[in-house]
């Protein structure tokens, strides 16, 4: 600090004066006072510029603040008129301040003086020095030490740079640490941070310096040797240089603020990077290759490999997740090596991958895909001392470029034609295209599947109902409907299960379909009243893989005491004839389990898959249900009746009742009661409606009787 400068500014007359009070220098103020020039005052006695009755006073302050140290002495001089030294005091005050060197001794005397309109500062002086002593003097001491603490202990770094060297006036802690704590202090900064330079840090300085305007920067990679002799290190830091002024404005220096957010700024880094890539195998995640995909050219032509590992759930189930998380790994690994600079290689979940190469054609594609193929092929993957192979099928395609597909679409070919490579035997590659028709059937069913998943969630799935009409006379009056499922599309639209059934089975949800199917026939019986229930059986289709399934029993056991009020004999399940025969055996006895605790079944499109009557003679079936091709062929061909009639007698002998299926005409009925069929079920005698309102009626007892 300039206390020369502070001294001068003074607005009050003050003087300093020396053990002999002879004046040694004085302020502006005080020459004014005098209305004499500053020259003219110094090295005269205090006391002649004093009133004479003024003079005993002060000079005894002196002499007590010379003899005893004492405290600053405070006097005051009265008059109304104007003294000999022409101060025009009216009433004047004056303060004596002793100024000590560092070891204690007596240095000199500050001589103030001030009217009653400005002497409330020093009576706040006064009673700032009414401790005694050196308390004052310890008291100011404390505190700078204290501002000098808070200052070396700053969190984050300070530094003062003085002149257009860049010259270091201070530093904290804080810069020390950051820069490896070299000698800096009166040192210019291109001397002791020599790798800063090429860095562009020093042109950054002489900016601000230059021209006055702040410089901010966030995370601002820095390399800096931090050891002796050490390697550079990177650091990110957060930086302010502020230019500084003296009292004329002209800039004097540099205040440098800062700090060092390396760690979090690593932290952030990593959570980026975590958010865009596959935790396990350090891939691009989905999301990340989606959004990478909108900035590529969209005027070149690119490469799509869709991949799929084949057999990859095997090893997850022998072995556990754990093996399935190192095999991954190693997959991950040899997909990366058949990369070029520019690819762009990400797992889209479980064991899909994809493979973008830009600016590629589809040739080149067929050769990437075949290598990432063989790269797969070539992992020997032991876990536990057993060896496991594993293979690759791959759908390409080809988007971008004036005539090309957008990403989207491709990437739909692509996952099609991987699918068609796995059923067409694995370890292949299939290469897709708009014209391929197998191709386009594959994304009909996969949209069929995106479609079912998403009404399952959104419970968009409801029930119809058609009726099953007796066609002879039956004691037994309850109304047979089978269970029809629709999905309501978001528009409204109705979609029959032709849409989505197929792709259930197909992609493996059709469980999951089933079994949601069954519970909602459930809650619809359960709305009926005791009467209305007892007289109803819901005829509800499952498929083979849901009847044999292990659990199957036990979701049914949950149904029954979820829906008490629901009885075993108001529901008969419907299953295939071509599901029923894959596995005969494990059908049978799945069928026994359910009948045992009152169930019933029927044998759907009985015919369809030609089956050997003997089969009928192993399923414990009380319903056979013809196929509506052979009931179709009734009226048409010579073997339809002959065909459906030795179904009827087969069925009868082994105590099962019939129901000819696709009745689309009346004129049928009476055709399928000659042959002895017992129901009937089409078009011409019920449409289907929903299933609350196709239970609100009971049809009458026989078709066509009233």
């Amino acid at each position: 600090m300039d206390f020369k400068a502070a001294f001068l500014a003074i607005p009050l007359p003050a003087a300093l004066c020396d053990h002999d009070l002879n004046i040694q220098a004085c302020n502006p103020a005080f020459a004014r006072a005098l209305k004499k020039k500053e020259d003219e005052i110094t090295g005269r006695p205090l006391l002649e510029a004093v009133d004479q009755e003024d003079r005993d006073a002060i000079s005894a302050s002196f002499q007590a603040i010379v003899a005893k140290k004492e405290l600053p002495s405070i006097g005051v001089e009265s008059g109304q008129e104007p003294n000999q030294i022409g101060l025009g005091v009216r009433k004047n005050t004056f303060i004596n301040i002793p100024i000590f060197a560092p070891r204690g001794t007596l240095e000199a005397v500050l001589h103030c003086r001030a009217d009653d309109e400005e002497t409330s500062w020093i009576h706040r002086t006064d009673e700032l020095y009414q401790g005694g002593g050196y308390e004052v003097q310890h008291a100011l001491d404390a505190e700078r030490d204290r501002i000098r603490q808070l200052f070396k202990q700053a969190p984050g770094f300070i530094c003062l740079l003085r002149g257009p060297q860049h010259i270091y006036e201070l530093a904290n802690d804080a810069y020390h640490q950051l820069i490896g704590h070299r000698e800096i202090i009166g040192h210019p900064l291109p001397e002791v941070l020599p790798e800063v330079i090429p860095q562009g840090f020093l042109d950054k300085l002489n900016r601000v310096y230059t021209t006055g305007e702040p410089f901010i920067g966030r995370a601002i990679p820095i390399q800096l040797q931090r050891l002796a002799e050490g390697e550079l290190e990177q650091r990110f830091i957060d930086l302010i240089y502020q230019p500084m002024r003296d009292p004329s404005g002209t800039i004097s220096g540099i205040f440098v603020q800062g700090h060092d957010v390396t760690e979090a700024h690593e932290l952030a880094r990593e959570v980026t990077f975590q958010a865009a890539h596959d935790p396990l195998t350090s891939l691009l995640n989905r999301r990340e290759f989606a959004r990478k995909m909108g900035e590529i050219d969209g005027q070149a032509s690119h490469a799509l490999v869709y991949a799929d590992l084949d057999h990859f759930k095997i090893v997850n189930d022998r072995c556990g997740h754990t093996a399935g998380d190192a095999l991954l790994t190693q997959v991950a690994q040899v997909l990366r090596e058949q990369c070029s600079d520019g690819d762009l290689l990400a797992r889209l979940g479980g064991d899909e991958f994809a493979l973008v190469r830009c600016d590629s054609t589809l040739d080149k594609a067929v050769e990437l895909a075949d290598r990432m193929r063989e790269g797969i092929k070539g992992i020997n993957f032991v876990w536990q001392g057993k060896p496991h192979s594993i293979t690759l099928s791959a759908g390409v395609a080809v988007f971008g470029g004036n005539e090309g597909l957008p990403f989207d679409v491709a990437l739909g070919l692509a996952d099609a034609a991987c699918f068609l490579a796995k059923e067409k035997g694995r370890d292949r590659v299939k290469v897709s295209s708009v014209t391929d028709d197998e191709v386009r059937q594959q994304q009909t069913d996969m949209d069929g599947v995106t479609r079912l998943k998403e009404a399952l969630r959104e419970d968009r799935i409801i029930l119809y109902g058609q009726r099953i009409v007796a066609l002879q006379p039956y004691e037994d009056q309850r109304s047979f409907l089978e269970v029809l499922a629709r999905i309501v599309d978001h528009d409204g639209t109705i979609i029959g299960p032709g849409a989505f059934i197929p792709a259930a089975e197909r992609f493996g949800l059709i469980q999951e379909v089933d079994y949601h199917i069954v519970t909602k026939a459930f809650m619809h019986l359960l709305q009926l009243s005791v009467d209305e229930r007892a007289r109803k059986l819901l005829f509800i289709n499952l498929s083979g893989i849901t009847l044999s399934a292990p659990d199957f029993s036990v979701f049914i056991a949950q149904l029954m005491q979820s829906f008490p009020g629901v009885s075993p004999s108001q529901i008969c399940f419907e299953v295939t004839e071509t599901a029923a025969i894959s596995n005969i055996s494990r059908t049978a006895e799945a069928m026994r389990r359910l009948i045992d605790k009152g169930f019933s079944f029927a044998l759907d499109d009985f015919g369809s898959g030609m089956a050997s009557f003997s089969y009928l003679n192993h399923l414990p079936v009380q319903f056979v249900k013809i196929d509506g091709e052979f009931v179709k062929a009734i009226r048409s061909q010579p073997a339809g009746p002959v065909i459906v009639e030795a179904v009827v007698k087969v069925a009868r002998a082994m105590n099962m009742q019939t129901i000819a299926e696709s009745v689309e005409y009346e004129e049928l009925l009476p055709h399928l009661r000659e042959l002895g069929l017992d129901y009937g079920q089409g078009y011409a005698l019920h449409c289907p409606e929903t299933l609350d309102q196709a239970m609100e009626v009971n049809p009458p007892p026989v078709a066509g009787v009233h």
